[in-house]
């Protein structure tokens, strides 16, 4: 007779099991790693010696590149650091001709932000400064990146995403948070 009274229990609990994932999924409650990559309607435009367009998935299908980085703002206000993964801005600027000591490249976003890094920047020439105590610091090898996932969570529009320009070393570091540009759409070689 036990068992009888139990089925019923267990049937509401899987119909109520069901119910709640279908109620996450509809409402977009999933963890941003779950998103299908497809969702993501995002273009970079390249600009060198030629144009070229890379879609999300493109960029996300190049060899990454993955180190430690936070900023400061203006004010004081420390980000990060944080596990940071993403395009190599050297090698996106291969794809168009690379760069050479006379050029500069130009990074920007469709809220007109925009910043200048020269050749040294791009190749990494950056003042750091250790997060504990904000005091300049030495530092291994830096790598500009195009990050699109930060603590192995995809970039979203709040944390700057879907592509923010980040600066990463094995060690961790801050950077002057302007250079840290957000929602990134076109990178132009001058």
């Amino acid at each position: 007779m036990k068992e009888e009274r139990n089925i019923p229990i267990l049937f509401t609990l899987a119909i109520a099991m069901v119910f709640i994932g279908v109620s996450i999924a509809a409402t977009g409650c999933l963890h941003p790693s779950q998103v299908a990559e497809e969702r993501i309607d995002w273009n970079l435009t390249l600009i060198g010696d030629g144009e070229k367009v890379l879609s999300y998935n493109e960029i996300r299908a190049m060899q990454s590149h993955e180190g430690h980085g936070g900023f400061f703002s203006t004010v004081g206000i420390v980000n990060g650091p944080f596990k940071c993964r993403g395009a190599p801005l050297e090698e996106l600027c291969d794809l168009v001709g690379g760069i050479n000591t006379t050029n500069t490249v130009r990074v920007s976003a469709p809220d007109g932000y925009l910043m200048v890094f020269t050749y040294d920047q791009v190749r990494g020439d950056f003042v750091t400064y250790d997060p504990a105590t904000m005091k300049e610091m030495p530092h291994r090898g830096l790598t500009v990146i195009l990050m699109y996932e930060q603590d192995e969570t995809l970039l979203s529009e709040t944390t700057g995403g879907p592509f923010r320009i980040a600066i990463v070393s094995e060690d961790e570091i801050l950077t002057e948070g302007h250079y840290w540009v957000q929602w990134v759409n076109r990178i132009e070689i001058q």
